[in-house]
């Protein structure tokens, strides 16, 4: 095994994301992902889950007041909050997103998150083609 591979929290994404079905248990992946060293982020941690071609799933996890600052994606955006409470602010307002809802952005709609108390949230982006 070599230093970099030794180093790494995670498996590579080619081996991660290989293969044509994955079953993904969202408690265990919250409980490795607790278990980490923290993210260079304070306030949160983050993993991809899945991604091919034009899809990804990340799962987060935030400590009260953590936060995604200001950004875009040229993709649709599905914010779904598993637990807590999280804000998102868009152009049309904030949007106070609770513990199973989701909140569905169009492509380019500039957003940032923040958590209004300890939170999960599965994040799914579809670029567009």
């Amino acid at each position: 095994m070599s230093a970099e591979s030794s180093a790494r929290l995670r498996e590579p994404p080619e081996q991660r994301f290989a293969g044509p079905v994955h079953l993904i248990d969202l408690r265990t992946a919250s409980k490795r992902l607790l278990a980490e060293p923290p993210h260079p982020t304070p306030g949160h941690r983050q993993i991809t889950l899945y991604r091919h071609g034009a899809a990804t799933l990340a799962l987060f996890h935030f400590g009260p007041g953590g936060s995604l600052v200001n950004h875009r994606a040229n993709a649709v955006v599905n914010v779904h909050v598993m637990t807590g409470q999280v804000n998102v602010q868009t152009p049309e307002g904030t949007h106070r997103v609770e513990a199973g809802q989701m909140l569905v952005l169009a492509p380019n709609v500039p957003h940032d998150v923040q958590a209004v108390k300890t939170s999960r949230m599965l994040l799914t982006v579809c670029l567009k083609p």
